[in-house]
């Protein structure tokens, strides 16, 4: 079996800063790995925009980024932008937009948020508009990337006649083949998938881990990340 590069949350302990924040709630409780710990910018400061960011230290490809609201204050935390920002060494750094989210969340909800492209960056923003008095407050950000070293592992290898007969992570109809390999790069958790094509739509079930318990099904077409 070849090594590969999987896609992971990229963002976990990494170093996070943010416009404010109170004592209790400093900005690296968003990716210290507990859904429990939270973040919270000052109420204090008077800003149009509150802000949070993380620096993954590296360059990654990033395809979504998944966001944990509180257990309390439902609707607060909404209309947000997801930008993220390259790592360039002879030139100034670019950010591009990942998404702008024009909705709320409500409390202690994860929602994954795929990016509108697929982009390679090394800072992760959230920025909020505040100009109603708003606090940023937020569990935990991750962030699904893979290394830009990897870049060469971002194909999928088909094993057709294989299903992976063990429990999918999840499992939705989509319309094509295509559209299920998106749900694999959007899930944080997602490795491989595999699909059973009907007359009318394409059974889409998503794995974690490249491998698994298989068994022989010419019905199927399961497909992992490649080396």
């Amino acid at each position: 079996m070849k090594h590969v590069y999987a896609f992971s949350n990229v963002a976990l302990y990494k170093p996070a800063t943010m416009d404010s924040y109170r004592d209790i709630y400093p900005p690296s409780a968003a990716v210290d790995g507990d859904k429990t710990t939270a973040i919270h910018s000052s109420t204090e400061v008077s800003v149009p925009y509150h802000w949070w960011e993380v620096d993954l230290l590296n360059s990654y490809t990033i395809t979504s980024v998944t966001v944990t609201s509180r257990d309390c204050c439902p609707g607060r935390f909404r209309n947000f932008t997801i930008d993220l920002t390259s790592d360039h060494q002879t030139a100034a750094p670019v950010t591009q937009r990942c998404h702008y989210y024009p909705a709320s969340f409500a409390s202690f909800v994860t929602i994954t948020i795929p990016c509108d492209q697929t982009l390679t960056a090394r800072k992760v923003k959230v920025t909020m508009d505040s100009s109603d008095d708003r606090p940023l407050d937020i569990n935990e950000v991750e962030v699904k990337g893979l290394h830009v070293c990897g870049n060469h592992w971002l194909q999928f290898t088909l094993d057709s006649g294989l299903k992976r007969s063990e429990t999918p992570l999840l499992q939705t109809d989509v319309e094509s083949i295509p559209a299920c390999a998106d749900r694999c790069r959007e899930q944080i958790n997602c490795d491989a998938f595999q699909t059973l094509t009907s007359s009318s739509t394409v059974t889409c079930q998503l794995f974690t881990g490249r491998w698994g318990a298989n068994i022989s099904d010419s019905n199927w077409k399961y497909y992992s990340f490649s080396g």
